[in-house]
């Protein structure tokens, strides 16, 4: 395996059993074990563990841990002037594979939120679009490949330029930026989840290119009613999310 593709599942791995749901289940497990021999230890654990499960699950609890990253970065104004040299630049969130209607694979629900206000605001602009996604080993094309059929196809959106070995959001903006760069592109209308913006953005100004935000995905100030308070699966998805972007910020701050 290449020692990239390893590095990158081995964080994966490791952020995937800390966080929302491994992180707790582990916890619960550790308790149980620990319960025969050391009972108020064991069940402290249980209980801490299904707490935290049961807390991330909540609607309310995702959203509130998701509004102030909604607050620092606000949608694009529709009215804003951008830098002729601007160019869109839209970052994958995933494939879906496994996806039969799709001939095995295609992009995955984020990405797919994403390229659609990519479409949007390249017909409002009529900004050259970048998109940005590599290949793992498993996968028959790169994400970005996929993320430019997709905009073609399904958006009627060209896409002027393909970065295609990208494994994460370091790598998309390492990579992006020369291809820009080398184009006469001096700014990026960075297109990504409202979420992922700060740590693109970021990433992205490291590279030497100037970003101007374009977020997208917003849910965290939704009205507040009685399910609110219901666990469910896309409110533990969405904490799990949260959660997965303050882990990498972290980890982005201490690889500089």
């Amino acid at each position: 395996m290449d020692a990239a593709v390893l590095a990158l599942w081995t964080k994966k791995v490791i952020a995937g059993l800390a966080l929302v749901p491994a992180g707790p289940l582990i916890l619960i497990a550790l308790g149980l074990w620990l319960g025969r021999r050391r009972r108020t230890v064991g069940l402290s654990l249980v209980a801490l563990g299904f707490l935290v499960l049961v807390a991330f699950s909540l609607p309310i609890v995702a959203n509130a841990i998701a509004r102030p990253g909604e607050r620092d970065y606000p949608p694009l104004a529709a009215d804003i002037a951008l830098p002729k040299d601007a160019a869109i630049v839209v970052l994958g969130g995933g494939i879906q594979q496994g996806a039969t209607d799709y001939g095995g694979e295609t992009i995955n629900a984020v990405t797919l939120a994403r390229l659609r206000s990519a479409a949007r605001l390249a017909a409002r602009t009529h900004l050259p679009i970048l998109v940005s996604g590599g290949r793992l080993p498993s996968m028959q094309t790169s994400e970005g490949e996929q993320m430019a059929a997709a905009l073609a196809q399904d958006f009627r959106t060209p896409v002027r330029w393909i970065e295609k070995a990208s494994l994460d959001t370091s790598d998309n903006a390492r990579l992006s930026v020369p291809i820009l760069k080398a184009a006469g592109i001096g700014t990026a209308v960075l297109v990504t989840d409202v979420s992922h913006m700060h740590r693109a953005r970021v990433l992205f100004e490291s590279a030497g290119l100037p970003v101007i935000a374009a977020p997208t995905d917003y849910y965290a100030n939704g009205p507040v009613t009685v399910l609110s308070f219901i666990p469910n699966a896309n409110a533990l998805r969405r904490s799990a999310w949260t959660m997965h972007e303050w882990a990498g910020l972290l980890w982005s701050r201490l690889n500089r």
